[in-house]
């Protein structure tokens, strides 16, 4: 029976705001309170349910939630009873835990947080590192929700970083690498190599490990990590492979080829190389009983929302929530090739200290204006200020107009009326900007009704 929606609303706004309690310890500087001994300690209150079930952690600069969904597809095709916890959601708190591929209701959710919230108040007391924080509470829910499932198989997306991201305390039967770049330099170092040292921090001791870095340097310094820990590794175009021929995918691995894939419902060239590393992920996880069905259907099936999103046509609109260089210069890259002979509107906004120098000149080309808005807090990150943005742009594209438009909704509205009908509304530059103008077309109460369906 769907419980009606006002109770669904309210349920869901005391979950969001029991979460929002723990938002002060979330507040970024160099140390983080990345330590791994708090969420040890919470889960061992809640008596250890990550221990409960078998994992997949997926880590990355770019493409690890792309890669986390398409794994979770491909493997609940193949019968598997699969959970997926993704970070961070786009609208609803709930999109970042599904079991078999469907969000979780609100009502499941605020059942099993009843339990964590007793932890969190008793860890709080115990733990000399203080209040478990924001990411540490929904990583825990998430573990509690998957081994009250049952689930054959976790695919868990890391939050940031790896060596001491809250998700590293899983012995993962496999870990999976999609692409390393700068990004969060603040906290994870100032060089690719340093950055993949962290992300590395998730390989364990005797597991297969999957790699798509592209870098010389980081790839060797992922197979060095290899060598001392003793996992098998498959890294991307030495021992694995894809190829693209007119849209139609193959994926080639050392024991099986997979061909004749499409994507169907996801747009990008950079979707490719997360579709490989996704059936050589799934492949490994099933020890080589991996159907042509299930990867085919697996992967046809995956819509993920504000990545390369097409959200109407006339004008198109595509949100996409590129928010560093690599992710940039790869949606430009898909935009151009797509949407190439379309004057652009774009909606923009990004969170504080980005290397905005390094991201506006994949933004500039055909661009007929930039609308320059700031997404909700809700006492996460804070967005860059428009008018800072403003004077950025004026130095790399001085001659293209700009406004100021504070509210995402409005920004949205803005950018619609000054778009012809063949032009393209490109919105960009943080997943908190996608989610706050994916309202526009796709209401949060309608998301968490259906969840509860």
């Amino acid at each position: 029976m769907v419980e009606s929606k006002e109770r669904i609303l309210n349920l869901y706004n005391s979950l969001e705001n029991d979460f929002i309690k723990l938002i002060p310890q979330e507040r970024f500087n160099k140390d983080v309170n990345m330590k791994l001994e708090r969420i040890t300690h919470l889960l061992e209150v809640l008596g250890n349910p990550h221990n409960s079930f078998l994992s997949i952690h997926v880590g990355g600069t770019s493409g690890k939630g792309s890669t986390s969904t398409l794994i979770a597809s491909i493997l609940t095709t193949q019968g598997y009873k699969t959970g997926l916890y993704l970070s961070p959601h786009l609208q609803i708190f709930n999109e970042v835990y599904q079991i078999n591929c469907k969000t979780v209701a609100t009502t499941k959710l605020v059942e099993i947080f009843e339990r964590v919230k007793s932890a969190i108040a008793k860890v709080a007391q115990e733990n000399p590192f203080g209040q478990p924080s924001y990411f540490e509470a929904q990583v825990a829910l998430a573990f509690c929700l998957f081994e009250e499932q049952k689930v054959d198989v976790a695919i868990i997306e890391v939050g940031l970083g790896g060596r001491l991201d809250a998700t590293n305390v899983l012995s993962s039967k496999l870990s999976v690498l999609t692409s390393v770049g700068l990004d969060h330099t603040e906290i994870l170092g100032g060089t690719v190599e340093e950055i993949a040292e962290e992300k590395a921090g998730i390989i364990k001791d005797l597991q297969n490990v999957v790699c798509g870095f592209s870098q010389r340097t980081t790839r060797e310094i992922v197979a060095q990590r290899c060598e001392k820990s003793g996992p098998q590794l498959w890294q991307l175009e030495e021992d694995f492979s894809f190829t693209v021929n007119s849209g139609s995918l193959s994926v080639n691995l050392p024991e099986r080829v997979y061909d004749n894939l499409s994507l169907t419902k996801l747009l990008g060239e950079f979707q490719f190389s997360n579709a490989a590393c996704a059936v050589a992920a799934a492949y490994l996880f099933s020890q080589g009983s991996l159907s042509d069905f299930a990867v085919r259907e697996g992967l046809a099936n995956v819509i993920i929302p504000g990545r390369m999103e097409i959200l109407q046509t006339q004008p198109v609109v595509i949100l996409d929530g590129a928010h560093n260089p690599d992710k940039m210069r790869s949606a430009s890259h898909s935009v151009n090739k797509l949407f190439g002979g379309k004057e652009r509107v774009i909606i923009i906004s990004f969170k504080e200290g980005k290397l905005l120098e390094d991201i506006l000149p994949y933004l500039v080309d055909n661009v007929k204006c930039f609308i320059l808005t700031a997404f909700k807090i809700k006492g996460l990150w804070e967005p860059c200020p428009p008018e800072e943005l403003k004077k950025v742009i004026n130095s790399v594209a001085p001659s293209v107009p700009c406004f100021i438009v504070r509210d995402p909704i409005s920004a949205v509205r803005e950018g619609l009326s000054r778009a012809a009908e063949n032009d393209l509304v490109w919105i960009t530059g943080s997943l908190y900007l996608a989610g706050d103008v994916r309202e526009y077309w796709h209401p949060s109460e309608s998301l968490l009704m259906r969840a509860e369906e």
